[in-house]
């Protein structure tokens, strides 16, 4: 925080990027964790109008289509980009080692000033196949190689460890791709409060914030203009 403080007084701006696949652009949940980090961050800094957020998410990337897109993050040349995505890559076919290069070139093509957060995807529903199948990607993240301004999350296996059996409740629309028909629990996106415990990460892990999803999200739904955190 005292980082992002100095650069908003030196330069009047501070631009984070959120990148990744619809983990990340989640434009049908609201709050959704990067609403919510934006919430967090302004309240600690007295709502500086410097600070801005930028939605880089597109739904069903894969790690080469950001690849592909990385000249349009880019172009709003960020402070920080967060990265949080993954799981489509065995999907549509992409093997680990594609992964592993298509991040490497994504971080090799981000200027060297800029923070980069980097987070393997969440972990599905218990008992979902995506989990086996993704397992072997997210492990990808612990053979990228150290960079100055590069810091890994392995949300992959934290998120395991909390309440996710609350997270995933929405009903699912039809996808061949995936094998999903039209009615189903959807067990690979997250919820308002599965959400709400990415932020909870990706506040701790990247500024040493405290974040409890769950006052969040029940001070949200009784209507607090301010909700708790």
């Amino acid at each position: 925080m005292d980082k992002i403080k100095e650069i908003l007084k030196k330069n009047g701006k501070y631009w984070i990027a959120f990148v990744g696949d619809s983990i990340t652009s989640t434009e049908w949940v609201h709050p959704n964790w990067r609403e919510i980090v934006e919430y967090v961050l302004k309240d600690k800094l007295e709502g500086d109008w410097g600070i801005k957020f930028f939605n880089f998410g597109y739904d069903g990337a894969t790690t080469k289509d950001i690849l592909e897109k990385i000249d349009q993050i880019n172009l709003i040349n960020p402070n920080m980009v967060i990265g949080l995505m993954g799981g489509n890559d065995p999907t549509f076919g992409i093997k680990t080692d594609e992964t592993k290069d298509n991040l490497e070139n994504i971080f090799d093509k981000i200027d060297t000033n800029t923070e980069i957060i980097w987070c393997n995807s969440t972990s599905a529903g218990k008992g979902s196949i995506k989990n086996t199948e993704y397992e072997p990607y997210a492990n990808v993240l612990y053979g990228l190689k150290d960079r100055k301004n590069l810091q890994k999350i392995d949300m992959f296996n934290i998120y395991k460890n909390f309440p996710t059996e609350k997270f995933f409740t929405f009903i699912s629309e039809e996808n061949p791709e995936e094998g999903i028909k039209a009615g189903e629990i959807d067990f690979q996106h997250p919820n308002q409060l599965g959400n709400a415990y990415i932020a909870k990460v990706i506040l701790d892990k990247v500024w040493n914030i405290k974040f409890d999803p769950e006052k969040y999200i029940k001070t949200t739904l009784k209507g607090e203009k301010y909700p708790l955190y």
